[in-house]
């Protein structure tokens, strides 16, 4: 640092750890800490398969709406449509779906899972299954339903 330049000035601490008596922004933290932890655990799961989340969401779209637009993949998953192409790219490429043209839209490519694509899915899904029963393992049944119907509640239209 310059000497004649002053230090920067440290957030106050309970700016840093959320207002004080702000439930709501506490209650956010701790959404995200514990999504993202949550998420690693997914991705750490894919690993062995050479694929990363978003893959994943995508073929496992394809996989339960067989015939789906390229495009129509987009309203899916949290990604743009520059992304869809390149995850699409990606899949193919690795075998685990394929391009058909639409036979009423010469524009459009409907999206299949290969054979290869489904055993691969097929698998993940009762690992993932397993995984996510772990995850949710502390909480009982009523708290689980209470927890997604709070989660709706929060859900932006």
């Amino acid at each position: 640092m310059h000497p004649h330049e002053k230090a920067p000035t440290p957030l106050p601490l309970d700016l840093c750890n959320g207002y004080s008596g702000d439930d709501a922004l506490s209650t956010w933290r701790q959404l995200a800490h514990t999504y993202l932890k949550l998420q690693r655990k997914i991705e750490e799961m894919l690993i062995p398969y050479g694929l990363v989340l978003s893959q994943f969401e995508a073929l496992a779209k394809v996989a339960m709406n067989p015939g789906v637009i390229q495009q129509d993949l987009v309203k899916h998953l949290v990604v743009t449509k520059g992304n869809v192409g390149a995850l699409v790219d990606r899949l193919e490429e690795s075998q685990l779906i394929e391009r058909r043209p639409d036979p009423e839209d010469r524009r459009a490519n409907r999206l299949f899972v290969t054979d290869a694509g489904g055993a691969m899915i097929s698998e993940i899904f009762e690992k993932h299954q397993v995984l996510v029963a772990e995850m949710f393992r502390p909480l009982n049944s009523n708290q689980r339903k209470t927890l997604g119907a709070l989660l709706k509640e929060l859900e932006p239209q």
